[in-house]
Parts: structure tokens; C-alpha cells; sequence
């Protein structure tokens, strides 16, 4: 192929972070809490859909006030861990939970612990932006209409708070009540599903690739939200850009698939020592993008 005259051409490949890139990304590690209070649990946890085994023996600790990412080939049940956490595999047919789920120290799986309330403690984030069909507001207000919170002051306030800490506000006050969700661009519409998130007062907030459909622009917008969230809250992103995992995340688990086809957890440790000096041999091929 003739390339024009002053012009490059581009090879498109999976941009792999490099220990420099890394270590600039995140010089706050070293300031980790190694005595934070651990706020979910994973404890020898299998899942399976039916008789498949979907993901085997996962055993993990996130801390609170903390970004935890997970990375790993496709299909290697990143997301199948991520909403056992808030019992989302309990809507699909067959999906089974063996082993012990934790929030704050108590089994969410306990006979005695409805989903709705594990649900309102821990908020999920889809992969695509999915806004209600109706007001920015009513979107907001959704959830704080569930949990019977009626007072037109009380969501007034819910409603803006929300939308505050989901860095929408600003762009979106004048038309709260004129606008549809759908009406914003994508990445305000994933603000938003945040906000609507933030409405219900969770205490963790879980992203399935919350930016795998948005453009450059809008991601940075969200990978910057996700960093002045943690203060408030515990946060775990599944993703499969390794500059976002290392640009917004405090510890990185690296799963990958099994030769019975499960998935299953190679190594959890600080992000900057996953990118830089993994302990395992399977990590270090995965973020050097030798496979993957």
C-alpha cells in the first residue's frame, strides 16, 4: 500500500502499559493502607451455570475505600465474579454460588439477607449506558422511589447530590425535568446511570467495563470520576484496557481460563507490582500482551 506523502500509517495493537507508564500512572501506591478494613470477600467461590463450572476457587479481599480492577482474557468469568458481589447471578436459570460471599463480614448468601437489600448496598454499573425512558430527574429518583422516599425536597436534594458526585450536574441543571435520559451523549449517559446509581446510597459500586462503548473524552471524564468516588465509597471495574486498569485502580486480580475451561484467579496484588513485577509467569504474559 502507497502511503501519501507526509502522511503514517498506524498498526492497531492492544496498547500495553509500560513499567514507566505504570509507576507515573499511580505514584500514590506506595501510600497503600496495608490495615484497610477489608469491606467485600470472596472465599472459595465457584459459580456454575448448570453442570458448566464458570469459575472455580476464587479467593479475594478488596479494601475498603479502595479501586480494584480485574483483568483477564474474555470468558474468563471476571464478570461472573463481579455480580456475585451483588447477587446478580441469582437472576440467571441454573447460575449456582458455592463457597462465602462477604459485605462488611456478613454472608450476603445467608438465607436471612434478601437480594434488594444487598442490591441497594451494592450498585452495579453496566457495560452500556441504559437511561430509563423518561426525565434526567425521574432517573435519579427512580431508586429513592423504590426504597419509599416520597418527599419532593428530600429527592430534590437526593437528586442533585447525585448528580454532583457523578460530575453531571453543571452540564444537565437546566433540563432536568425537560430532558430525557436518552436525549445525552454517551458518556453523560453513563454519568448518569452512575448518579441514578449514587441515589440509593450503596456503599460499593461495582463497573462491568463501564467505558468500553464511550469515546476517549467521555472514558477520561469517568476514570476521573471513579478516582474522587473511592473517597466515599469501595469501588471494583472489570476491564479489559490495561492503561485504564493501571490509570484508576489501587490492587489488580489477573483471572484467566483453565484447561477445564473455567475461570479461575492467577494473582491479586497492587496494581504496580501486577504491571511491573508479577509473580506469576501467566500475569506477566497477559499485561506484556503476549496473550490475550
Amino acid at each position: 500500500m502507497n502511503t501519501p506523502q507526509g502522511a503514517s500509517t498506524v498498526t492497531a495493537t492492544r496498547p500495553t502499559p509500560t513499567p514507566l507508564a505504570i509507576a507515573s500512572l499511580q505514584p500514590e501506591l506506595t501510600g497503600l493502607d496495608p490495615d484497610a478494613p477489608v469491606k467485600l470477600r470472596a472465599q472459595d467461590v465457584s459459580i456454575r451455570y448448570g453442570d458448566r463450572v464458570a469459575v472455580r476457587d476464587v479467593t479475594l479481599d478488596v479494601p475498603e475505600h479502595s479501586v480494584m480492577a480485574f483483568i483477564g482474557p474474555s470468558g474468563c468469568g471476571k464478570s461472573t465474579v463481579l455480580r456475585c458481589f451483588d447477587r446478580m447471578n441469582d437472576l440467571i436459570p441454573g447460575a449456582a454460588v458455592e463457597g462465602r460471599v462477604e459485605l462488611d463480614g456478613e454472608d450476603v448468601y445467608a438465607p436471612s439477607v434478601l437480594p434488594v437489600e444487598v442490591r441497594r448496598k451494592v450498585g452495579l454499573v453496566f457495560q452500556r449506558p441504559n437511561p430509563f425512558p423518561m426525565s434526567i430527574y425521574e432517573n435519579v429518583a427512580f431508586g429513592p422511589r423504590r426504597h419509599g422516599e416520597q418527599g419532593k425536597a428530600r429527592l430534590d436534594d437526593v437528586v442533585e447530590r447525585s448528580l454532583r458526585q457523578a460530575a453531571l450536574w453543571d452540564e444537565v441543571k437546566d433540563d432536568l425535568r425537560k430532558k430525557s435520559g436518552l436525549s445525552l451523549s454517551g458518556g453523560q449517559q453513563q454519568r448518569l446511570c452512575i448518579a441514578r446509581t449514587l441515589a440509593t446510597d450503596p456503599e460499593v459500586i461495582l463497573m462491568d467495563e463501564p467505558c468500553s462503548a464511550l469515546d476517549p473524552i467521555a472514558t477520561l471524564k469517568i476514570e476521573e470520576l471513579i478516582g474522587q468516588l473511592k473517597v466515599d465509597y469501595t469501588i471494583v471495574i472489570v476491564t479489559h484496557n490495561m492503561q485504564q486498569a493501571a490509570r484508576v485502580s489501587d490492587r489488580t486480580a489477573f483471572f484467566t481460563l483453565g484447561e477445564d475451561r473455567a475461570g479461575y484467579l492467577v494473582e491479586l496484588d497492587e496494581t504496580l507490582r501486577i504491571f511491573t513485577n508479577p509473580a506469576n509467569q501467566l500475569t506477566e504474559d497477559y499485561v506484556s500482551g503476549r496473550f490475550g
